[in-house]
């Protein structure tokens, strides 16, 4: 079974110093950002992206990993409805590795994606296929995965979740022994009420137990931005925060699934130095966040 190889922490990440006799990064006449800034599948269409990662097996459940658990810290990304394979998702992780954590996105949806029946215009069939990854499915694979992270020694453990996953980070928080913090990034919590177990989105709020930080766009619900589920936090004592992205698009930090049967570039998604600099944010608030609360 493949594994995950125990490095020294990479210091190649914009998140941590670069050492003296590394050169500076270039810039090129077609990128305003240093060659190395961001993930190079966020860069110009034809640079190349190799994940740090790998992708291992745990008793079924396809799993990919990156990171160096001897930092004690690990994330769970939960995919959006595209899929561990759409979108960004092993950059996304791979950066927040370089934070200094180990991260793990299990694949919930046995390689598959909703994006067969987007792109067919199928959206209702898309939900319909949704449906089969309820939280008994979703829960039984995260147990194999908490599994994982204490065989690796980990102490504490946050999750962030995008559209689809901020739904399953939202459930996962509501065991604080096992998940210490969350963020739900453009999140399509709706899908609990919709395709799931019934809860609304306030639902959920209430038996989150767990620090939440929300990234909402102006794509979905107000609620996520208008203090209503921020007062529900506070009336139970979590902590919790909001950053309003009000130049970006449903999407942005994955660049897969986008909002209402589109994905993210149908969605008005573009990209340009605006949806960079989104991306850079997210995972920035991340990181914050997860070094705020996974810390005791």
């Amino acid at each position: 079974r493949a594994r995950v190889r125990e490095e020294e922490p990479s210091r190649s990440s914009p998140f941590l110093p670069r050492p003296p006799h590394q050169p500076k990064p270039k810039t090129s006449a077609m990128s305003c950002c240093p060659a190395g800034a961001l993930p190079a599948s966020y860069a110009e269409k034809g640079s190349s992206f190799t994940p740090a990662g790998e992708t291992i097996d745990l008793g079924g459940a396809r799993m990919y990993a990156t990171g160096d658990p001897r930092w004690k810290t690990a994330i769970v990304v939960m995919h959006d409805v595209f899929g561990l394979d759409g979108g960004h998702h092993r950059a996304l992780c791979d950066a927040l590795a370089a934070g200094g954590h180990y991260v793990v996105c299990p694949d919930f949806y046995e390689a598959g994606s909703i994006e067969p029946y987007y792109n067919r215009g199928a959206a209702d069939e898309g939900k319909e296929w949704l449906k089969r990854f309820n939280w008994a499915w979703c829960s039984a694979i995260l147990e194999r995965v908490y599994a994982h992270l204490d065989g690796k020694g980990i102490t504490s453990t946050g999750s962030i979740g995008f559209c689809w996953g901020a739904w399953a980070v939202a459930k996962a928080c509501q065991d604080p022994g096992r998940v210490q913090a969350g963020v739900w990034c453009h999140p399509s919590c709706q899908v609990g009420r919709e395709l799931y177990e019934g809860e609304t989105e306030q639902e959920l709020a209430q038996r989150v137990k767990s620090p939440t930080l929300i990234l909402p766009s102006p794509q979905e619900d107000e609620l996520y931005r208008n203090g209503e589920l921020a007062a529900i936090f506070e009336a139970n004592g979590v902590a919790n925060d909001m950053v309003y992205f009000h130049d970006q698009s449903h999407g942005w930090m994955t660049r897969g699934a986008g909002f209402l049967g589109k994905s993210w570039v149908d969605s008005g998604g573009r990209e340009n130095l605006t949806s960079i600099v989104g991306v850079q944010r997210g995972v920035n608030l991340t990181l914050g966040w997860f070094a705020k609360h996974l810390h005791k």
